[in-house]
């Protein structure tokens, strides 16, 4: 079941099968410019189809919140292409010039789309500048807006975790929580939310709760982790594992529904 639930996220993620939405073969054809930029074999396959499509929502509706979104994917592009891109293929030389290229031009995008919004007030932008490019000034109007219902976002939500992780674990546990529960259903969820859960839950020595979240990160896409990985720090019977798993399985459902209702209980 775990993997079933795994392979369907990943499929409305990669492929987007919503309703309504083109597929990448249907942008690429009536947009060639979305698409000849990037790499043409199957290196970064994953990353290269959601930045696709986020190209195409950003050209349906040019806002703040798209242009973040691209973005991020843009970045996980950039960052799978960095690594393809030293890769070298012995019979084809001309493959790896095209990933070296594809990885120059998703730079260039990152700096102009950054050069762009470097004076932009929205509190994603705010975020991304601060987190990126260390712009302090960027961090303070962040959180002058804390507690405004501009923040009342999983992805804001993320942001202030990400300020508070190091100073204040019971308030970053809670937005993290609030993150979650803030999901509508046929949002984009965001797995470094579950996969910062897992690594406050390591600091304060729940193994359990750590090994659940990890599952939780896992079901939901979080490129580095994998679904075992855990065991080796986790310790626990066969028996137990699945029982995490199945707690997992059902938090995974509930987020994607918009029902998740979680909070977070101290194990102190």
């Amino acid at each position: 079941m775990l993997k079933r639930i795994a392979i369907t996220s990943a499929v409305v993620a990669l492929v987007g099968c919503v309703e309504g939405k083109p597929t990448v073969r249907e942008i690429c054809q009536s947009n060639p410019a979305m698409c000849s930029d990037l790499n043409d074999d199957n290196w970064c396959n994953s990353e290269r189809r959601q930045l696709i499509f986020s190209r195409y929502e950003r050209h349906q509706k040019d806002t703040s919140e798209n242009q973040y979104f691209l973005m991020r994917d843009l970045q996980e592009y950039a960052q799978c292409m960095e690594l393809a891109s030293t890769i070298e293929h012995k019979k084809l030389k001309q493959k790896q010039s095209n990933r070296i290229e594809a990885y120059i031009n998703s730079q260039k995008n990152i700096k102009k789309l950054a050069d762009k919004t470097a004076g932009s007030d929205h509190p994603l932008w705010l975020y991304w500048h601060w987190s990126n490019r260390g712009n302090d000034q960027a961090l303070q109007k962040l959180l002058s807006l804390e507690g405004t219902p501009q923040m009342e976002t999983p992805e804001l939500k993320l942001a202030l975790a990400t300020y508070y992780a190091k100073q204040d674990s019971q308030k970053t546990f809670e937005l993290l929580y609030n993150a979650l529960r803030l999901y509508k259903p046929g949002d984009r969820i965001n797995p470094e939310i579950p996969s910062t859960l897992v690594s406050m839950y390591l600091k304060e020595g729940n193994g359990s709760q750590a090994y659940i979240w990890s599952q939780v990160a896992w079901q939901l896409g979080q490129d580095n982790l994998e679904k075992n990985s855990m065991k080796n720090i986790v310790n626990a019977s066969e028996e137990q594992y699945e029982q995490w798993d199945e707690q997992a399985e059902d938090i995974v459902e509930k987020i994607e529904e918009g029902n998740f209702r979680g909070y977070y209980s101290s194990s102190s």
